[in-house]
């Protein structure tokens, strides 16, 4: 075979590869259905439009529009959320202190973009109102609830802090504080583990809202049986959900003990 055949041989069969590891991507419906493709054709998913929509039908106007798009990001078809957040407030949070120089308060970015559906107040009432090109019916399940919901409580509380600066100067201030500099903090590692322009962690930082990257495995004991223990990850390098998110956490967190199983 000629190189040229043989190169292109190789780089499908990687690319093959690939996308065998990696959950559905959000347009593939018929693949076990993508949970942020809320078109009415997708299968096996709660929130979705109702079938008697014909926009509804649709998959990326939900979050996405060509034309009379909001500024936040490219082509963004959704209102800001209006509900104020807070911040993670933990006393053991070095961020939070006064006099590390890091900018940190309300969800900013692309962790904003995302609680425009997860604040469970947005997307509520009959129709997705807040979908800038206009309505589009989801019939009663219209509104986040449970696991999926970010609310105020949720963000100060109840996951790892977002919207906050990580950069050299940052790292130096929680490697100098007495309680931290054990723990040996580093700068993403992982070339999937992006901070976005800013230098700020996001939740893209960790999820990819398009496709899992990481394969799907659920936890052995209730009450956590048939949930993803990587959810829309933005990593699957490892080969199994649980070794995924460990990677994606070790990248920034240099820890002696795992991240909780």
């Amino acid at each position: 075979m000629k190189p040229a055949i043989v190169s292109l041989l190789v780089f499908s069969l990687a690319i093959a590869a690939i996308a065998s590891a990696a959950g559905p991507k959000i347009s593939d419906s018929a693949m076990g259905g993508n949970k942020h493709n809320l078109s009415s054709l997708n299968t096996n998913v709660t929130y979705k439009a109702d079938p008697s929509d014909p926009r509804g039908r649709e998959i990326c106007i939900f979050c996405h529009t060509p034309h009379n798009a909001a500024p936040q990001t490219t082509l963004w078809n959704r209102r800001d959320p209006t509900a104020t957040f807070g911040h993670y407030s933990s006393s053991s949070l070095v961020i939070s202190r006064s006099g590390v120089p890091s900018s940190y308060g309300e969800p900013t970015g692309s962790s904003r973009l995302c609680l425009s559906c997860h604040d469970g107040v947005t997307a509520g009432g009959v129709s997705l109102g807040d979908v800038l090109s206009g309505p589009i019916y989801m019939g009663i399940n219209d509104k986040i609830t449970g696991i999926a919901l970010f609310d105020s409580s949720k963000i100060r509380s109840g996951h790892h802090p977002v919207s906050f600066v990580y950069n050299a100067a940052v790292l130096n201030a929680i490697q100098s504080d007495p309680v931290k500099s054990s723990e040996n903090y580093m700068l993403p590692s992982l070339q999937e583990v992006k901070l976005d322009r800013e230098e700020r962690m996001q939740c893209t930082t960790c999820h990819n809202p398009h496709q899992n990257q990481s394969t799907e495995e659920t936890y052995p004991i209730p009450p956590n049986v048939g949930r993803k223990i990587a959810p829309f990850w933005v990593y699957g390098g490892k080969g199994n959900a649980t070794d995924d998110r460990d990677a994606v956490c070790l990248t920034c967190h240099n820890l002696i003990v795992g991240p909780f199983r």
